[in-house]
């Protein structure tokens, strides 16, 4: 009875909550933004529905700052619960709403106005007042449109494998540049290995292949999350992200800040690390470089902008730190702030340098941007940032439908990229030039600086799907970015899969059924052509060097089946494919050599990392993590093992040297993550394999297991 009583209860208070938002529903008239760019429609939203009649018959007007009317082209869209003003001048200017202009009458009914301005494009920050004028200009353009859319290779370092790799007695990290380096989850200095182990600095003694021994350990604290190391002679750099949390004055709102921070230990004395200094600056990392004595740091960050329409008095400028200077993160100053030319993105790209001789002394330089930047290259002399450029096919006559908005969720609409250029003299950094190209790259190794021309390869539209559009270019850049020669229309239907430059070459794979691997003669960079071309089943993820008529490829073997009911093909990967690429006639580049490696399902992290990669340069080995499955059916595969694997590979061939896998036991379905190997090293004649739970060493020249060492603690 009492439950029974309770439905009727919540029954009478929903309709008279029904019955008041018939009457009261109109209460308020809110705007997306207080500003917008002369050009740029100003979106007005709404609490109920306005008659389209109202438009025209003097219910809906605007005025300017004299309070006289003025001419205004004024839309509604599709669902009536928005004005979309435009075609005036910049000014400042009231939207006034009657209240006879809505659909529904309703006892609140009153007139609304709401103020606005309309301003020029803010070209400049010199003042906070522009920097809220800028996301206010952000956020009427994205709610306008969202129904609708919603490294240099210097000649030293591009050729041979041998070439760019110094001989030494133990691994490098595998970096693009030849004296660029880019940090990873485990370095070493010849006797210390330096790994990043659950999120922990471990440091562990390998003198002693037989006896290893952890020395010591770091723990970080929550919301502290390791990602790379960096030695530079006896300082270890790690490379964090942070989380903090601070409240809004006079507001119920908590706003989170991102911050990606420098860490420098002092490890001359590995057992007892010294922390020395920690920097940091707002944003996900887009890059970490270091060249020679100079550190430099690349992050994006977007401020919390979408509180300007509640009201909130939101801190829009990114956030640095310096142990050396303050306790807690602090708002960078307005005049570290510059705006990409042409730029509306709400994002930041920030980039700061130090120099790594006197660190605990010397300042910290940064720079900040608004702008977005998903990809970096560095090369000697420059950065590269690229960032997408979604074409806006939404005008302001464009009447937008549902139809439209699923369609765009669906397909995003397609992209060009943006190029930024930052010229680096040690710790001064200066934008250079900037330039657009159609397409998007696939990653930093789709970029590439030779002789003072920067080379970049892009995918244009969308390889997938019945309609699927796709194709492929090279663009050839100046050292102002101004285009001097081109490579277009490749592989049509096809997208790159990896890219490598090697001096006056360029080697890209495309695939959708089969592999093309094609090869550019770039030399004259105002006339590239395309030498010759192969096609082979599967596709290289990764391109890699072995000296200048030899690459690596590393990827997948494919096959192409029949859908059994719509009896289309369709393409499925099966194991992983190492192959020997010959291009020593380059117009009749040949697989000189591949090996399959497990079956459909197996994977390694150097498919999509290119730090995972061992190389032993003079004993010709190449290695990397590989976790093995085989195919039962089509639905299902069986787990094998996981481990690593060390090949020889040379201008003759391929061969298996080391099948470092842990086989899989007779009940077990699944690999265990942290019996993974991440990372494979050397040291002297010993090669280590590391785990998230432990660190196993072998001979290098017989691959006999020598000892295990637990990071449990």
């Amino acid at each position: 009875m009492m439950k029974k009583r309770a439905i009727v209860a919540i029954f009478a208070a929903c309709m008279m909550l029904i019955a008041a938002t018939t009457l009261f529903g109109n209460k308020t008239m809110a705007s997306t933004a207080t500003s917008v760019l002369e050009g740029q429609p100003f979106y007005a939203e709404l609490s109920g529905n306005i008659e389209a009649a109202s438009l025209t018959n003097g219910k809906v007007y605007v005025t300017d700052a004299s309070g006289k009317k003025v001419d205004a082209r004024l839309t509604l869209n599709e669902t009536a619960d928005a004005i979309i003003v435009s075609g005036l001048s910049q000014g400042k200017y009231t939207l006034h709403v009657e209240k006879g202009a809505y659909k529904k009458l309703s006892l609140n009914n009153k007139k609304n106005a709401i103020k606005f301005d309309v301003v020029k494009e803010v070209k400049q920050i010199k003042s906070t007042k522009d920097l809220v004028t800028y996301f206010e200009t952000v956020l009427n353009n994205q709610h306008f449109t969202r129904s609708g859319a919603k490294e240099e290779m210097s000649d030293a370092s591009v050729g041979s494998e041998a070439s760019n790799s110094k001989s030494s007695d133990h691994s490098t990290t595998n970096n693009q540049v030849d004296g660029i380096e880019e940090g990873d989850i485990v370095v070493t200095d010849g006797r210390y290995i330096y790994a990043i182990i659950e999120n922990e600095l471990v440091i562990t003694d390998a003198k002693n292949p037989k006896k290893m021994e952890i020395v010591a350990k770091k723990a970080f604290k929550e919301q502290q999350y390791l990602s790379n190391l960096i030695l530079h002679d006896s300082l270890l750099i790690v490379a964090y992200s942070s989380y903090e949390e601070r409240p809004l004055a006079g507001k119920d709102y908590m706003q989170t800040i991102t911050l990606s921070k420098f860490a420098f230990f002092d490890v001359k004395d590995a057992k007892n690390p010294k922390l020395v200094r920690e920097i940091g600056q707002e944003g996900h990392t887009a890059g970490i470089r270091k060249q020679g004595d100079f550190l430099y740091m690349v992050t994006n960050s977007a401020p919390h902008y979408w509180l300007l329409r509640e009201g909130v008095d939101v801190e829009l400028r990114p956030y640095m730190y310096d142990s050396n200077v303050q306790s807690t993160s602090q708002p960078m100053p307005i005049e570290k702030i510059s705006i990409f030319p042409g730029n509306t993105e709400p994002n930041y790209t920030t980039l700061s340098a130090i120099d790594l001789k006197n660190l605990a002394k010397n300042e910290v330089k940064t720079e900040s941007y608004l702008g977005s930047g998903s990809q970096l290259y560095m090369s000697q002399k420059a950065i590269y940032v690229t960032a997408p450029k979604y074409n806006n096919l939404i005008g302001p006559a464009t009447t937008v439908t549902n139809r439209m908005a699923v369609d765009m969720m669906i397909m995003p609409m397609t992209s060009n990229t943006q190029i930024y250029k930052f010229t680096i003299d040690k710790t001064a950094i200066k934008l250079a030039a900037q330039a657009e190209v159609k397409g998007t790259p696939l990653n930093q190794f789709s970029m590439d600086e030779y002789e003072g021309h920067f080379r970049i390869a892009t995918t244009e539209g969308f390889a997938w799907g019945r309609n699927a559009d796709s194709k492929n270019h090279l663009f050839i850049l100046d050292s102002n970015l101004k285009q001097v020669g081109e490579v277009t229309d490749l592989a049509r239907g096809e997208r790159i899969f990896s890219a490598r430059f090697m001096g006056d070459k360029a080697y890209l794979v495309t695939f959708k059924e089969v592999d093309p691997l094609f090869v550019i003669d770039v030399a004259n960079p105002t006339k590239p052509k395309v030498l010759g071309e192969l096609k082979i089943p599967g596709f290289s993820n990764y391109l890699h060097p072995l000296d200048d008529k030899h690459l690596i490829g590393i990827g997948y073997d494919t096959e192409v089946r029949m859908n059994e009911y719509s009896k289309e093909p369709f393409v499925v990967t099966k194991g992983m494919k190492l192959a020997l690429f010959d291009v020593s006639d380059l117009a009749n580049p040949k697989e000189k050599a591949a090996v399959i490696i497990g079956g459909r399902g197996t994977y390694s992290d150097v498919q999509y990392d290119h730090k995972a990669l061992l190389r032993h340069i003079e004993k010709g080995y190449y290695g990397f993590p590989v976790t093995l499955y085989e195919e039962k059916n089509a639905n299902e595969m069986l787990y094998k093992g996981t481990g690593s694997q060390v090949y020889e590979v040379t201008t003759k061939g391929i061969k298996l040297k080391a099948n470092l896998i842990e086989p899989a036991q007779s009940s077990q379905m699944y690999e265990e993550w942290d019996k993974m190997v991440r990372r494979l090293i050397y040291i002297d004649d010993a090669l280590y394999a590391i785990s998230q739970n432990s660190i196993m060493s072998y001979d290098l020249n017989t691959f006999e297991k020598l000892s295990t060492v637990n990071f449990a603690k």
